[in-house]
């Protein structure tokens, strides 16, 4: 873990590191990241540093209330859910 100087931005990582939002450890991020959420990151082709604080808190919530009941949240899961609420 490297705390980062004034002009570094999370857009640009210094070469081997992941740069993550403070406000990503708030809405529940942990290190290491729990398989769910690597692979939800995989399919959805985005970095942890492109989750807004709002979308980290969804879906770790998630990944928590699934696990609270024996289920573990997989990204084609998370899709169903999607086209569920969608208005397509």
């Amino acid at each position: 873990m490297k705390v980062p100087a004034r002009t570094n931005r999370a857009r640009f990582p210094p070469p081997g590191y992941v740069t993550v939002y403070e406000s990503n450890l708030r809405a529940g991020l942990r290190f290491p990241p729990s398989p769910e959420l690597i692979d939800i990151l995989i399919i959805c082709g985005v970095s942890l540093s492109q989750f807004s604080y709002k979308a980290m808190s969804i879906v770790m919530g998630l990944i928590v209330l699934f696990r609270d009941h024996g289920v573990i949240l997989s990204a084609e899961c998370l899709s169903r859910m999607g086209c569920l609420f969608s208005d397509v």
